[in-house]
């Protein structure tokens, strides 16, 4: 009497277990050996079973059939198989996750537990287990699956890989595919702590361990290193390391690894290239600013074009420079090949003139336009006479007639010699 009362309390506990869990029972019966997915086998399905697929127990058929049949259609080749591997494992409980449609329209996931036992008849056998709505931990999975794989891929298109170390069994590391493959490795191998550390090139090691022990006891790191990847190959790549804490205790290291050989050949290419540039840049100021020493004590610049603030600064800091360097006591400026001026050009023309003077030189100017005579007075820019002639020979005249020096073809002894058809201007 007792037992059977143990019995029944027990009965009554596995049901009252198996409904909390929200888990259906299932049974199928009379399979064999031959036919161990018959679609007319008889089946018992309890109703929280139907009720997952939106039946009741009266109008959800009670044959192996109807159950496969809500199995969807892509997964119906795996649901098989796994059956029949199932069969071929008596006595042995097996899982299998798929998706059904229920009578709604909805597509859920499930998980099957199952194991096949001898039947009720000789040669027959019968299959029990439950089944389990897992769609939230599948759409989760699935999430995370796509998240993963989406990292991948940002990974990989910007050479950037991950790795973690745990400090409880730091040489069971995780890196992500991508730092394989900046490693040349394969993917999934294990490598611990000393194997990853001899990837770094040996001039270099000694500055990667000391980050390391340095974000051990918790400052991060971001340093550029080189490695030698797997196949023999150096490569330059951008290392981290970031301890992360919990409850106050380092429980895991974590950090990127970037390949940074692409952009470190870039950066060179256009270091290289703007040193060229640079390089042209100066010949194209010197081409722009041409200081030609005509004579002892006299140089000439011959300028073309616009002469902006940027340039004139330029030719003030070569004109002042080569003044300097020859020890020139003229210096004139042909603006034949300046065709405008205006207020900025104008005073910056003043400027030159006054800073030559005030290193013992004198600036004069030749070759004004009628134009730009013009706009010159009528901006008010005076300029004294005696600093101002027609064109460069007038001016190289006066500039030897100043330094006493004969012209070719002049009398013997007569210093102004071919000057004799133009006044003398005064220097002073």
């Amino acid at each position: 009497m007792g037992s059977r009362h143990e019995a029944q309390q027990g009965a009554s506990l596995e049901a009252l277990a198996l409904e909390i869990s929200g888990d259906g029972l299932w049974e199928l019966s009379e399979l064999t050996l031959d036919a161990p997915l018959r679609d007319d086998a008889p089946a018992y399905y309890a109703p929280r079973f139907c009720e997952m697929l939106g039946y009741t127990e009266e109008n959800f058929p009670r044959v192996a059939g109807s159950w496969t049949a809500a199995v969807v259609p892509e997964d119906q080749e795996t649901f098989r198989r796994a059956r029949e591997a199932r069969i071929a494992q008596q006595g042995v409980s097996t899982t299998l996750t798929y998706r059904v449609l229920t009578r709604q329209g909805e597509v859920r996931w499930w998980q099957e537990v199952g194991r096949v036992l001898p039947g009720e008849q000789p040669g027959s056998l019968r299959a029990v287990g439950v089944v389990r709505d897992v769609t939230r931990a599948e759409r989760k999975r699935e999430h995370d699956e796509r998240h993963w794989k989406l990292l991948e891929y940002c990974a990989a298109v910007q050479h950037v890989g991950g790795w973690q170390i745990d400090m409880e069994e730091p040489d069971l590391g995780i890196w992500l595919d991508e730092t394989y493959r900046i490693h040349e490795a394969e993917i999934g191998r294990k490598f611990n702590m000393e194997e990853s550390v001899n990837f770094y090139a040996p001039e270099h090691r000694p500055l990667i361990g000391a980050a390391y022990e340095a974000c051990v006891r918790g400052t991060p790191y971001a340093i550029e290193l080189d490695i030698i990847t797997c196949k023999g190959n150096r490569r330059h790549v951008e290392a981290t390391g970031h301890p992360q804490y919990k409850d106050g205790k380092l429980v895991n290291i974590h950090g990127s690894f970037r390949d940074i050989t692409e952009v470190k050949r870039r950066e060179d290419e256009l270091r290289r290239q703007l040193a060229v540039i640079t390089e042209q840049q100066r010949d194209i100021q010197a081409l722009s600013t041409p200081i030609i020493q005509i004579w002892d004590d006299i140089i000439t610049l011959p300028l073309i074009g616009n002469i902006s603030a940027n340039r004139a600064a330029q030719i003030m800091d070569r004109l002042l420079s080569e003044v300097v360097r020859v020890g020139a006591r003229f210096a004139i400026l042909d603006l034949t090949g300046v065709d405008t001026v205006d207020t900025t050009t104008a005073d910056q023309l003043c400027r030159i003139t006054r800073a030559v003077d005030l290193l013992g030189a004198k600036v004069l100017l030749c070759g004004l336009n009628p134009a730009v005579a013009q706009t010159m007075t009528a901006l008010g820019i005076e300029l004294p006479a005696s600093s101002t002639f027609r064109n460069l020979q007038d001016a190289l005249r006066t500039c030897l007639r100043a330094l006493s020096v004969s012209l070719p073809g002049a009398p013997r002894g007569d210093a102004r010699g071919a000057s004799r058809d133009r006044p003398r201007r005064s220097l002073r």
